[in-house]
């Protein structure tokens, strides 16, 4: 165990055994709740556009016009995505670079470099692809558990919406009507319209538009 931490705190590999300390503290954080899992996401959703015209006057002269328009992202954006960058929270993807790294670096550096740094720095970029590399091995199957498990509301517009009253409201007093969006009921709070009569348990209600303050929507009875 000496061996084994003499070997993590040494020149050649303390660099990655400072990431892996920073990676063990993040999930910590993530256990006790200080941090979310998606604390540190990035969007690697870039799109590049090259558009490329070239006049070409051989006369005496030779004229060349050239016009590009160049996205951000390219080959880096689609390298992201095939390491399952963008597929996945970030600090998933980055926990097994990190692991990887660091252990490979511990073997290479003890069997082959023998502490020496040069060797350590030539060995950092193929560590790195190695590393990369494993983690698009091991995360892709964790790809669809996550989009399961990615279960974020998206705002639902309920403005022109037409659902079943449930609890009726009085002219102090929010009541209740059940919407269905997408197949899901849907509770929300209801006052009536002054200028309407009230709208009783079990009518068919419209909604029209929502509070000022946000906390209720405003409906009509259905004719």
């Amino acid at each position: 165990m000496m061996e084994l931490l003499q070997a993590a705190v040494s020149p050649v590999n303390i660099i990655y055994t400072i990431l892996l300390a920073v990676i063990l503290i993040y999930w910590t954080s993530i256990i006790i709740g200080v941090l979310d899992i998606s604390a540190f996401d990035i969007d690697v959703d870039m799109d590049v556009d090259v558009d490329l015209d070239v006049d070409i006057d051989v006369d005496a002269d030779v004229d060349v016009d050239a016009d590009g328009d160049v996205g951000s992202g390219g080959w880096f954006a689609g390298a992201l995505h095939f390491f399952n960058f963008g597929k996945l929270p970030f600090m998933v993807i980055m926990s097994f670079i990190v692991l990887f790294q660091w252990a490979m670096a511990l073997l290479v550096n003890h069997h082959f470099g023998h502490g020496s740094v040069i060797f350590a720095l030539v060995a950092a970029l193929p560590i790195l692809f190695v590393s990369l590399s494993m983690t698009k091995v091991i995360t892709t199957p964790l790809i669809p558990v996550f989009a399961k498990l990615d279960t974020a509301e998206k705002p639902v517009n309920y403005i022109g919406k037409t659902g079943t009253l449930i609890l009726p409201p009085t002219r102090e007093k929010v009541g209740q009507a059940e919407v269905i969006e997408e197949g899901n009921p849907l509770i929300i709070s209801v006052k009536a319209s002054e200028e309407q009569v009230l709208p009783k348990k079990g009518d068919t209600i419209v909604v029209i538009s929502q509070a000022e303050n946000k906390a209720h929507f405003l409906i009509e009875k259905l004719q």
